[in-house]
Formats: structure tokens, C-alpha cells, sequence
């Protein structure tokens, strides 16, 4: 009979620690939601400002390699028109 016992103790705290997970998942995603709301205010503009400026060196960089690679494919026209038909 105490094994039945034990069995049943097992059992049963097994059973209580799988319907105890979601709830403390819950319970982390409402805090981190508290969170995120009370934070918005300060991280919203923080993140919208570094964003412009990360916009605003990405699009500048982008020209730059652009009018490299126009500047690089006139230079090859160039050459592939003064290049003899035999070589």
C-alpha cells in the first residue's frame, strides 16, 4: 500500500507542475505587456530617433555604392570600345 502511495504522490505532482506552466507564462506576458506600456513613452522616440539617423546612413551609403558602380560600368564601356575585335 505506501507504494500505491508514493505512486499516487508522483502522480499527482506531475500533474499539477504540466497545468501549472501556462499560468506562469500568463503571467510573464501580462507583466512584460505592463511593462511595454509603461515604457512606450520613452522608448518610442528613443528608437525613432536612431532610426532616422540609421535611414538616413543607410541611403547615403546605397548612393555612394550606386554612383561607384555607375562610374565603374563607364570605365568598362570605355575600355571594351577601345579594345581591338582580335585580342
Amino acid at each position: 500500500m505506501k507504494w500505491e502511495h508514493e505512486l499516487g504522490k508522483q502522480l499527482a505532482n506531475r500533474h499539477l507542475f504540466v497545468y501549472r506552466l501556462p499560468f506562469a507564462g500568463i503571467r510573464t506576458l501580462m507583466l512584460a505587456g505592463i511593462g511595454t506600456l509603461v515604457l512606450a513613452p520613452i522608448i518610442i522616440p528613443a528608437v525613432s530617433k536612431a532610426g532616422k539617423s540609421v535611414a538616413k546612413t543607410a541611403i547615403k551609403g546605397g548612393l555612394s555604392i550606386y554612383e561607384g558602380g555607375k562610374e565603374l560600368v563607364s570605365e568598362a564601356r570605355a575600355e571594351l570600345a577601345t579594345a581591338s575585335p582580335d585580342e
